[in-house]
């Protein structure tokens, strides 16, 4: 979903005549220009926080810890990560293997989703990777008191519609660009999931099921 929602904000802030909040001084890409603010903004949110109308989206825990794996962790045909950002962490990720004696140590090999779950296990919640630390600390839900809380399955283009009215676009033209993902995850040739590895992933994310309001059974169809 994030690259849909980085898309969808970038093509509504151009269509609405907007410019990028960041000079071509910035070494960041177009698009990155636009979603981001200026250092002074960042610190007046800080400042006062109740000048702001904040939205944040979040997912069920089950199925972003899910596609965190299976969109991070397919390999290539010479057997690195597909995903650049996952370069110097699969190696990281396969000497954990080899200390604890799971399978995935192997260069080139497939990384089973639980030596994955492991390696989460093995690390306290705040200094994980972003994609799959808890959506709770990854929010700064202690920092900010969100307005709005969209959840991706059910609220996704509700979300987007209320943000980019705001800006002067209609609400079809939000619903017809969010109605389409750009990405699609691979498909599992069998189910991940079990009651015990449920149970694991509940423990690992339990703030995010209670403050996000997701049932620890929706594992199940996954």
């Amino acid at each position: 979903g994030s690259t849909t929602f980085r898309r969808v904000l970038v093509e509504g802030l151009q269509a609405a005549g907007a410019a990028p909040r960041l000079s071509r001084l910035w070494p960041l890409r177009l698009s990155r220009r636009y979603l981001t603010a200026s250092p002074g903004e960042y610190l007046d949110l800080l400042r006062r926080p109740q000048r702001y109308d904040l939205h944040c989206f979040v997912r069920n825990p089950y199925a972003r810890v899910l596609s965190a794996w299976k969109d991070k962790f397919s390999l290539d045909d010479a057997g690195a990560p597909q995903a650049r950002s996952m370069h110097g962490e699969l190696p990281v990720v396969r000497r954990f293997a080899k200390r604890a004696g799971l399978p995935g140590a192997d260069p080139g090999s497939a990384m089973p989703f639980e030596t994955f779950l492991a390696y989460i296990e093995s690390q306290p919640a705040g200094r994980r990777n972003q994609h799959w630390d808890t959506q709770y600390i990854v929010l700064a839900c202690e920092t900010f008191d969100y307005n709005h809380i969209w959840k991706m399955e059910t609220e996704f283009a509700e979300g987007m519609i209320a943000i980019l009215t705001h800006v002067g676009l209609s609400p079809d033209w939000v619903r017809e660009r969010v109605s389409t993902p750009n990405n699609a995850s691979r498909q599992l040739t069998a189910p991940v999931y079990n009651a015990q590895i449920a149970q694991r992933v509940y423990q690992i994310y339990e703030q995010d099921f209670n403050t996000f309001g997701y049932d620890a059974d929706s594992w199940q169809g996954m």
